[in-house]
């Protein structure tokens, strides 16, 4: 069983990335096979070197080294989403659209935030 949270929501508009962040957490620590999909507005969790200031929260980019402990090392994103002259944290595999099709069928769940 697969499980794939898909993430396209702002990480700083409301905490709706950092609760899918610890639903993939919980998951991970029971043992499920967990991956994560990245589009739209939630690309910002992904852009390095992010100084977030005390009204947008926690700095959610820092949960990211933190996830192979969980065994999550799949993190999507669409290859013609990736934001020109921007580095993006390197955990990230780049599909294209029928890539990205193609995955989103392998999945038997999909939670989206």
């Amino acid at each position: 069983m697969s499980t794939l949270i898909y993430l396209s929501s702002s990480p700083y508009s409301s905490t709706t990335i950092k609760e899918a962040l610890d639903l993939a957490l919980v998951f991970g620590t029971f043992g499920q096979d967990i991956r994560l999909a990245v589009t739209g507005e939630a690309l910002a969790l992904l852009i390095d070197n992010q100084t977030p200031n005390a009204r947008q929260g926690k700095h959610l980019h820092k949960l990211l080294d933190g996830l192979e402990f969980y065994d999550i090392e799949q993190i999507y994103i669409k290859q013609d989403e990736i934001p020109a002259a921007t580095s993006l944290w390197s955990g990230v595999t780049a599909l294209d659209s029928e890539e990205w099709l193609n995955m989103l069928n392998q999945h038997q769940y999909i939670y989206r935030f």
